[in-house]
């Protein structure tokens, strides 16, 4: 609305004559975007639907507003092509705004088409594990743990490792952690998948650009239940751990692996010895969150003792 004022007071004190060369309207945001927003496509013509009825309040009142702007902004774009240069310079001005305007509407209008989940307040743990390039795959895990552990610091919410499993020049091969606050599963469930790095490593002496992955595997923590177990269906495995990790490890059993024999799922743990009170624990905390990985085939691993 205040784009139609504006020019049309302002287009009152200066004549109009032929138009001059045609300029090359401002982009409204990520090509991805533009094409999810295209005039004639199935979300456009679900947001039309939407103006004009009373399901969904929220995102009808985006909807409109996002109409209203988009008109606002193909209005004052037409004075791109005006003789005066200094109605040129606002219009300018003004199309940014309009163009910053629009696509948060367009952000906020896919935030509210995301159905949300019952577990969106709960509590998660968050594993990240080397893929293939080798040490700098490992490097690229080490970093990206690193990041989330910023980012949960910056959003102030609860950050414990539960497994960390470093490589020999300083990289990851697998670590865990457990994360809790405000919205944490909500910001976080879709960051699980391979993520990929294309760059020279510290490794390569020749300069060129490697390719390495690793995945990242989002898990949330139910409410507590009660819950009963028999300690007669649980069978705890003892090994010794993989990895670096100085005169213990690789040398004495280290990790504990606790198996529901009923259900046959097993979960994991290598940060306790296998001799200390809290490694049973430990084990234990991991499983809510894996409760529905797959079942260990025959109940055995060649791995374990």
């Amino acid at each position: 609305m205040r784009g139609r004022l504006l020019w049309g007071a302002v287009r009152c004190f200066w004549p109009r004559r032929a138009p001059g060369p045609t300029r090359r309207p401002l982009s409204c945001g990520s090509r991805p975007l533009e094409q999810l927003f295209a005039r004639d496509g199935p979300l456009r013509t679900f947001l039309e639907r939407q103006e004009g009825s009373a399901a969904g309040p929220k995102l009808a009142e985006v909807a409109r507003l996002l109409s209203e702007k988009e008109q606002e902004l193909r209005e004052t774009e037409s004075l791109l092509h005006d003789e005066n240069e200094d109605i040129r310079k606002l219009a300018e001005n003004e199309i940014t705004l309009y163009q910053k305007e629009i696509a948060q509407l367009k952000h906020q209008i896919i935030f509210l088409l995301v159905p949300s989940e019952e577990t969106d307040e709960n509590d998660l743990i968050l594993e990240v594990t080397a893929g293939v390039g080798g040490q700098e795959a490992m490097l690229f895990t080490a970093e990206i743990f690193e990041m989330y552990q910023q980012y949960a610091a910056f959003k102030r919410w609860h950050f414990e490792p539960l497994e960390y499993v470093p490589s020999e020049i300083g990289g990851l091969r697998h670590a865990s952690a457990s994360i809790g606050g405000a919205g944490a599963y909500e910001l976080l469930k879709h960051e699980g998948g391979v993520h990929r790095v294309q760059r020279v490593p510290e490794t390569e002496r020749q300069g060129r650009v490697h390719t390495s992955t690793m995945t990242v595997a989002v898990l949330p923590q139910p409410t507590e239940i009660n819950l009963v177990i028999n300690p007669k269906d649980l069978r705890i495995d003892t090994k010794r751990a993989s990895g670096a990790g100085g005169q213990h490890v690789n040398t004495t059993d280290s990790a504990v692996r606790i198996v529901h024999l009923p259900t046959a799922r097993a979960v994991p743990a290598e940060e306790q010895r296998a001799g200390d009170a809290e490694a049973p624990c430990e084990a234990v905390q991991h499983a809510p969150g894996r409760r529905d990985q797959q079942k260990v085939p025959g109940q055995e691993d060649s791995g374990w003792n």
